[in-house]
């Protein structure tokens, strides 16, 4: 691992730019680039792009600064902290992103920071997994020390290059947030890795961490680790309180009762931020529609929805996302799906196109490896289920890419039923395509069979072939 901080690692640029204490610069150099564009971020919306030079460099100049958390996109992301004044040099390497990843210039110390505290999370998680084996007091202290090591950085890096409030509040919080999500894993992660059907009796001030979370912090409404770490903390939240009331313990988590208590206790704490408030509600719609709920569960849930968030940011989505999922259940007829083929040719599959029993699954060519997984797959329920037809489909809308993947598979000598489609995004909300690992199942007369698989759940997926053959 790197540190910069410690280091304090120059990169290899020069910025011609002069400081102006109304305007920020960030400019930098992206080695083995995969796009031509590097593009920024604030508050989750895109606000410039840079078209990479001949070298590979790139540089915004922004004039009206809101100043606080931004992030840049290159294919992946990362954060940086821009207050006026800033003339923020970057370099990294696409090979190895957050890596290489280093600043310089003004507003690098924070920047720095900010990346050192990922990477140093980043190393711990397995650690931090194995502290959870331990009995509560022994995993406070331990994580405990973890967490002051940062704190004496932070310190160090403040002493040396003081840091404004806004800087300094969102470098604790990089800090506090990830460290508060280890706390709320931990007891849960420790039932599981002891195999008690209980979690550990835990000390009184346990969750005193929680007194400095703030719901409606607006540095960081659209910090990721923030924002994981809520949707734990009401994931926990829940879980104590219908623990005491559901006698369903082992399915707690998917019961409609546990996501209804989700809501409510969103609606109750989040009361300033309407943002946060809606994001989270709308992360528990769709985490508890995909959980293959009965159709008068997700009824029930999307009434519920309705009475506590109806003045949410997301509601015809939610809405839309609700009538998909409610359109894939078991024994309905598997919506029209508008594709193409290699050569070019539209074709619509519905209920009058399927000879057999049929298995549509999906792969992205950006990730190769869980292409070879779930062609290798397909293979073997191909030996397994031949009375099937397995229909491949592309997400990716670059359509040369595609082809060249196809042929290439071809000269390997796959036999392989392939398509993509000119809308990308009507495919992906009609067939409620969250996950590549998704698999739906249809027979011979188009109805669904089953509408929520996932290509690694064997057993469940077996099952649903064995038992529909006609």
């Amino acid at each position: 691992m790197k540190y910069t901080l410690i280091t304090l690692l120059i990169a290899s640029l020069t910025c011609s730019c002069s400081n102006s204490p109304t305007k920020a610069y960030f400019s930098g150099e992206i080695v083995n680039p995969n796009m031509d564009y590097v593009y920024l971020h604030h508050n989750n919306e895109r606000i410039d792009s840079a078209e990479l030079s001949e070298n590979n460099r790139f540089s915004f100049e922004i004039t009206d600064l809101k100043e606080g958390l931004y992030h840049f996109d290159h294919k992946e992301y990362q954060y940086i902290i821009l207050e006026k004044g800033d003339s923020l040099l970057m370099r990294l390497n696409t090979l190895d992103f957050d890596e290489s990843l280093v600043y310089s210039g003004n507003g690098a110390a924070k920047n720095n920071f900010l990346i050192d505290v990922f990477l140093i999370y980043e190393d711990e998680e397995k650690v931090v997994n194995d502290f959870s084996e331990l009995p509560p007091k022994e995993f406070l202290f331990k994580i405990d020390s973890l967490k002051k090591m940062k704190e004496e950085l932070l310190t160090d890096i403040n002493a040396s290059d003081p840091l404004s409030p806004m800087a300094m509040h969102i470098a604790n919080k990089a800090i506090d947030y990830r460290y508060f999500t280890d706390m709320e894993e931990y007891p849960f992660i420790h039932k599981r890795k002891s195999g008690s059907k209980t979690i550990p009796k835990l000390p009184k001030n346990f969750y005193s961490f929680r007194n400095q979370v703030d719901y409606n912090d607006t540095l960081l409404t659209y910090y990721r680790p923030y924002f994981n770490y809520l949707i734990t903390h009401f994931n926990n939240l829940a879980y104590t309180g219908c623990a005491k009331k559901c006698e369903d313990v082992d399915n707690l988590e998917k019961s409609l009762h546990y996501s209804i208590h989700k809501l409510k206790l969103i609606n109750d704490k989040v009361a300033e931020n309407k943002t946060i408030r809606d994001n989270l509600n709308r992360n528990v719609a769709f985490t508890y529609l995909l959980g293959d709920n009965s159709v008068d569960n997700n009824e029930k849930f999307i009434d519920s929805f309705n009475k506590y968030a109806s003045d949410n940011q997301h509601i015809e989505e939610v809405t839309d996302f609700y009538k998909n999922v409610q359109n894939l259940q078991k024994g309905l007829t598997l919506p029209s799906i508008r594709l193409v083929d290699m050569e070019g040719n539209k074709i619509t599959i519905d209920s009058t196109a399927y000879e057999k029993n049929t298995v549509f699954y999906f792969w992205d060519i950006n990730q190769k490896n869980h292409r070879v997984n779930v062609l290798n797959r397909i293979a073997k329920l191909k030996e397994e289920y031949p009375e099937y037809d397995y229909i491949g489909i592309n997400v990716n809308e670059d359509r040369d890419e595609w082809v060249k993947n196809l042929l290439h598979l071809t000269e390997n000598g796959e036999t392989l039923t392939q398509y993509q489609t000119d809308d990308i995004d009507e495919l992906l909300a009609t067939l409620v395509i969250k996950s590549l690992n998704k698999i739906i199942i249809v027979d011979k007369n188009g109805k669904i069979i089953e509408g929520f698989g996932n290509i690694y759940h064997r057993k469940e997926l077996e099952n649903s072939l064995r038992n529909r053959l006609n």
